[in-house]
């Protein structure tokens, strides 16, 4: 099971073929799945027209979405604190982490962060 980062998600509307692929091999086969936080920061774009925003929201209806609550809150606050990891990323390593799934992100620093925490896959 694969939670993915933002990263992923807006390499894949931006056309990045090994993205696409990779999603499209395993978007019936495996569980793919987005945090909420990752939602807001992909219909937050600035200009995204509506054309984009239907297509965009149709995109991420293929995922299962990780609400924020609970564990995931705590921990996410946890990783801000003292991981200085911005908001966004703390959430989205909180849900990997705490729903014991792998990372998919092209995010270095993330991925230097949170290679000890999680299972990561950069694509």
């Amino acid at each position: 099971m694969y939670v993915l980062d933002s990263n992923i998600l807006i390499g894949h509307l931006n056309g990045n073929n090994s993205i696409k692929d990779w999603i499209k091999e395993r978007i019936t086969t495996d569980s793919l799945c987005i945090s909420t936080i990752s939602k807001i920061e992909l219909l937050s774009f600035p200009g995204l027209g509506e054309n984009n925003l239907y297509e965009t929201e149709k995109f991420m209806n293929l995922f299962r979405e990780i609400n924020i609550f609970g564990d995931i809150v705590s921990l996410s606050a946890d990783l801000k604190r003292n991981s200085n990891l911005s908001l966004p990323d703390a959430i989205i390593l909180a849900t990997a982490i705490s729903r014991r799934m792998t990372l998919v992100t092209n995010d270095k620093m993330l991925t230097k962060k949170a290679k000890n925490l999680v299972e990561i896959l950069s694509l």
